[in-house]
C-alpha cells in the first residue's frame, strides 16, 4: 500500500492533480494507466525521466533511491609507484599498485622467473598420478613423439606446438618457426604458421600410410596442395584462434581483451601487454609522475564502435560529481582470469564479443551462454561507477573466469588443475575460487576489512551458485539460477558438473564437498538473479524493438531441448512431459501450441516467438534462459519451475507480467491458460512493454548503437519527435478506445485474438537496461555490506 501511496502522489507531482490508489488500479486493470502510455510519450526512459516511468513496476524504493540519491565528489585516480623486480623478466606486466608481476602464459611466480609449460598431450593425469608437472606428448623440436602412438585430447598436435598454451600450428612451408634456443624471454616465433588447432584437423595417417591419431586425410593437411604446404589449399582448417581469420586463417585480427587494453596495450589473446608506464589488467592505469597519453580507442575504429576508455582513467574526471556504488575491479592474478582467456581456442567460447574477418567487424556471440562473464567485466571496467580507490569503494567485483574454466580449459591439456587432475569439472571451479579468495587475501587488505560481504561474485554456470565455496556465502552473489532452499541436490543430468560426487586426491585428501556444504544457491536477501545475455540481434523481430506487432497467433511456444536423449532428471522432467503431453494430445492441432525442438518445429526463432502469445520458462540442466526471450519479445512467460526466482523476481514484480503453474499442474496448463481473462492478459503485456529494456543489456556502445539501429530499421519513426502536450489523450480517450478494441474483435478464441502490445520502448538503449539496474540495486545493498 506504501508503494501505491507514494505512486499516487509522483502523479500528483507530476500531472499537477492527485488520483487516488484506486484510480492509478482502475487505470492498469483496463490495459492502460495513464502514467504508462500518453505521458510516456512525452518522457521516454532516459535519465531526465520522471521517477513513475523509470520506476515502475518495482520491489521497493532501491530504484527512487538510487535515482534520488545526493552525488559524491569525483576525485582523480591514485595513481601506483612500486617497482617490480628485473622489470617482469621482459615478458610480465609490472603491476605499480601491488609492486608484483603479471605473468603471461608460459610464465609464473615472482618477476615473471619460472617457466609454466602447457605442452600438448595425447593423456591426462589422473587423480593418484603423483606429479605436479603436466603431461606432454612433444620433444625438444615442439613436434609429437609419436603419430602412431595411441592416446588422444584436445591438444594432441598434428604440427608444431606452441607448448606456452598448448595451441598446435602447422609444420613445413606455412608452418611454425619458433624463435632461435637460447632468445631472450618473450621473443616471439620466427614465424607463427597456420594454426591446425585440435586432433580433429591432424592426419589421420603418416606418410607412408601408417594410422595416426588425427582425423584428416595426409593430403588434406601435408600434400602438395596442403594447407600446411600451399597458399591456395584443397582443404582449410578452421581456424579456432581469436586473432586470426580469413579463408586459410592468415589475416591478423583484433583478439578479445576486457575493456581493449583501454587503447594503452595491445591484446594478446586475453592478456594485456600495457604500453610503457600503464599498468592494470586493462590498461587502464598510469604510473604516478608520468602524464596521460591519449587512448588509441579513438582512432581504431573497431574498438571505438564497441568500448570506450574507462572514465575513471581520466584526469581531470570528466564530471565533478558522480553516484554511488563505486566499485573496485580487482586486477586478479592472470590465471584466475586472462590466462583462461589465453588458454581458450575456438574464438565465440568464453566471451561476449569479438572480431572477425573482414575488417575486424564486431561479432556478438550467440553460443557461449555464460556470456555474462565478461559482458559484465567490461562493462563494470568502462562504468563511470568503477573506482581506482579502494578506499571509496562500496563493492569489489571479482573477475574470475570459472564457468570457462572446465571447457575448453580443463579437457584441452594438461594444465591447469585446481588443486590437481580429477573428479568432477565442478571440483576445479571449486577449487579456484578458493585460490581465488586466498590470493585476494594475500594481496590485499580488503576482503577481511567487512568479512567479504562487500565482494561481489558471479556465478553464470549451469548450477549457478549452487556449488560455491563456503567462503563466499557473506559475499553478494550474482547469479543465473534462482533455487531458493537450504537443502539442495544437484539437478543437472550432466555428470560432468554434478556436486553430489565427492572426489579426493593426494593434494585434496578431505575432498572438496566439505568446502560447498551449507548454504543455499541463492539467497534473495543479498543475492541477485540476473539476466542472462542476448544480443539486439536476438531479438530483431520483437515489436518491442521497433517491428510492427504482428498477430499472437501462436498460443503458447517452446522451442528447444525437450529432452529426447537426456537422463529423466533433466529439467526436472518437465521439457520432457510438456513434449509428450503436446503430441499425446495434438496440441499444435487444436490450439497452434508448438513444443519441440529445431526439427519439431520450423522458422526463425525471433518470429516465432514475436507471434507467440505465452512462452515457456522451464528449467535446463539448470537455469534457463527462456524467460530473457520471452520477455525481449513481448511474449508472457510462463513459469514452470518450483522454488527457483527467475531474473530480478526479488526487485521487480514479476506477477505483474508472468504466469507461475507448479510443476504438478503441468497436465492442465492449457486450461489454466486458456482460463486467463483477456483483460488481465492484456495489463500483463501492458506491464511488459514497460520494463522490458531492465532485461537487456545495452551499456555498452556497441550494444546501445545496435539497439538503436534495428528499432530504426524496424520503424523509423521511432525517431520523430513526441507530439505536443495538448496532443496527448485523456485517460479517458484512453480507456474508451481500448474498451472499443476489445468490443471489436472479431473472435474470443484465445489461439486466435489479436493482441495490442503497448508502444515499443523508445528512449536511450543504455538507460535503466540490465546492467544499469543491478548498478541500481547495489547502491541499496550498501548500508548490509558494512
Amino acid at each position: 500500500m506504501r508503494n501505491c501511496w507514494l505512486a499516487a502522489m509522483l502523479v500528483a507531482a507530476t500531472l499537477g492533480h492527485w488520483r487516488s490508489c484506486n484510480a492509478i488500479g482502475e487505470g492498469l486493470a483496463d490495459g492502460h494507466n495513464p502514467l504508462m502510455h500518453a505521458k510516456e510519450r512525452l518522457f521516454p526512459v532516459t535519465e531526465q525521466a520522471p521517477f513513475y516511468v523509470r520506476c515502475s513496476t518495482i520491489h521497493g524504493e532501491w530504484c527512487i533511491k538510487f535515482i534520488s540519491q545526493e552525488p559524491v565528489t569525483w576525485k582523480p585516480a591514485p595513481r601506483g609507484n612500486m617497482d617490480c623486480p628485473d622489470n617482469c623478466n621482459g615478458v610480465g606486466r609490472c603491476n605499480y599498485d601491488t609492486g608484483y608481476c603479471d605473468c603471461p602464459a608460459g610464465w609464473k611466480g615472482p618477476g615473471c622467473k619460472t617457466v609454466q609449460k602447457r605442452p600438448c598431450t595425447l593423456n591426462l593425469r589422473s587423480g593418484d598420478m603423483q606429479i605436479t608437472e603436466p603431461l606432454s606428448h612433444i620433444g625438444p623440436d615442439k613436434r609429437d613423439i609419436d603419430w602412431t602412438a595411441q592416446g588422444v585430447t584436445y591438444s594432441r598436435c598434428g604440427g608444431i606446438c606452441d607448448d606456452d598454451t598448448a595451441i598446435c600450428y602447422c609444420d613445413g612451408p606455412l608452418g611454425r618457426i619458433p624463435a632461435p634456443e637460447g632468445s631472450p624471454p618473450g621473443t616471439p616465433p620466427t614465424r607463427r604458421g597456420r594454426p591446425l588447432v585440435t586432433f580433429h584437423m591432424a592426419p589421420s595417417t603418416t606418410y607412408n600410410g601408417l594410422k595416426a591419431f588425427g582425423e584428416q586425410p595426409y593430403e588434406h593437411v601435408y600434400g602438395p596442395q596442403g594447407y600446411c604446404n600451399a597458399s591456395q589449399p584443397i582443404w582449410a582448417a578452421n581456424c579456432g584462434i581469436d586473432d586470426l581469420g580469413g579463408p586459410f586463417c592468415d589475416d591478423p585480427i583484433q583478439a578479445f581483451c576486457p575493456g581493449g587494453c583501454s587503447g594503452h596495450g595491445q591484446c594478446n589473446l586475453g592478456f594485456c601487454e600495457c604500453d610503457e608506464g600503464y599498468y592494470g589488467h586493462d590498461c587502464a592505469r598510469r604510473r604516478a609522475g608520468l602524464p596521460l597519453q591519449p587512448s588509441m580507442i579513438s582512432s581504431t575504429p573497431w574498438l571505438a564502435s564497441v568500448i570506450r576508455e574507462p572514465p575513471a582513467a581520466v584526469e581531470p574526471p570528466p564530471h565533478a560529481t558522480r553516484k554511488r556504488p563505486l566499485i573496485y575491479v580487482y586486477d586478479l592474478e592472470p590465471l584466475y582470469q586472462s590466462k583462461i582467456l589465453q588458454y581458450r581456442v575456438s574464438p565465440p567460447w568464453c566471451v561476449h564479443r569479438r572480431h572477425d574477418f573482414p575488417g575486424n567487424h564486431t561479432v556478438w556471440s550467440d553460443m557461449w551462454v555464460y556470456a555474462a562473464d565478461t559482458l559484465l567485466h567490461e562493462s563494470l571496467l568502462i562504468s563511470e561507477h568503477r573506482t581506482f580507490d579502494p578506499e571509496e569503494a562500496d563493492f569489489f567485483y571479482v573477475p574470475h573466469s570459472a564457468s570457462c574454466l572446465p571447457f575448453p580449459i580443463g579437457s584441452w591439456a594438461d594444465y591447469p588443475w585446481f588443486p590437481g587432475p580429477g573428479g568432477p569439472r565442478i571440483r576445479q571451479m571449486v577449487n579456484m575460487l578458493r585460490e581465488v579468495v586466498e590470493w585476494i587475501d594475500k594481496t590485499y587488505p580488503f576482503w577481511r576489512r567487512h568479512g567479504g560481504r562487500d565482494h561481489i561474485w558471479l556465478f553464470t554456470h549451469d548450477e549457478g551458485a549452487c556449488w560455491a565455496p563456503k567462503v563466499l556465502e557473506n559475499s553478494t552473489w550474482l547469479t543465473h539460477w534462482g533455487r531458493m532452499g537450504l537443502e539442495h541436490t544437484t539437478g543437472t543430468a550432466f555428470m560432468a558438473d554434478r556436486y553430489d560426487r565427492d572426489f579426493t586426491n593426494w593434494q585434496q585428501p578431505e575432498g572438496y564437498l566439505t568446502h560447498i556444504r551449507g548454504h543455499a544457491c541463492y539467497d534473495p536477501q543479498k543475492d541477485l538473479v540476473i539476466p542472462s545475455f542476448k544480443q539486439p540481434n536476438h531479438y530483431r523481430e520483437s515489436p518491442l524493438l521497433g517491428k510492427p506487432a504482428k498477430q499472437r497467433d501462436i498460443f503458447l511456444f517452446f522451442r528447444g531441448d525437450v529432452g529426447k536423449n537426456r537422463m529423466p532428471m533433466y529439467s526436472r522432467g518437465v521439457r520432457q512431459k510438456l513434449y509428450q503431453l503436446a503430441i499425446d494430445n495434438k496440441w499444435r492441432e487444436k490450439h497452434n501450441i508448438l513444443v519441440g525442438d529445431s526439427r519439431d518445429i520450423q522458422g526463425e526463432y525471433s518470429d516465432l516467438l514475436s507471434r507467440s502469445l505465452f512462452c515457456i520458462v522451464a528449467a535446463g540442466d539448470g537455469w534457463s534462459a527462456r524467460m530473457e526471450d520471452a520477455v525481449l519479445h513481448g511474449c508472457i512467460p510462463v513459469i514452470i519451475i518450483d522454488n527457483v526466482h527467475v531474473a530480478f523476481e526479488s526487485i521487480i514484480h514479476v506477477d505483474a507480467f508472468t504466469v507461475r503453474i507448479d510443476e504438478a499442474q503441468l497436465p492442465k496448463i492449457v486450461e489454466i491458460l486458456q482460463a486467463i481473462p483477456e483483460r488481465k492478459i492484456r495489463v500483463k503485456q501492458a506491464h511488459l512493454g514497460h520494463l522490458w529494456h531492465r532485461y537487456r543489456y545495452s551499456s555498452l556502445p556497441g550494444l546501445a548503437s545496435e539497439a538503436q539501429a534495428i528499432m530504426s530499421a524496424n520503424r523509423p519513426q521511432l525517431d520523430s519527435p513526441p507530439p505536443p502536450k495538448h496532443q496527448i489523450p485523456t485517460h479517458q480517450k484512453l480507456v474508451s478506445t481500448w474498451r472499443r478494441r476489445l468490443a471489436d474483435e472479431p473472435s474470443h478464441d484465445p489461439s486466435k485474438r489479436q493482441l495490442y502490445l503497448p508502444r515499443p520502448f523508445k528512449g536511450d538503449p543504455a538507460v535503466d537496461d540490465a546492467f544499469a539496474t543491478i548498478i541500481q540495486w547495489l547502491y541499496s545493498r550498501i548500508p548490509f555490506t558494512r
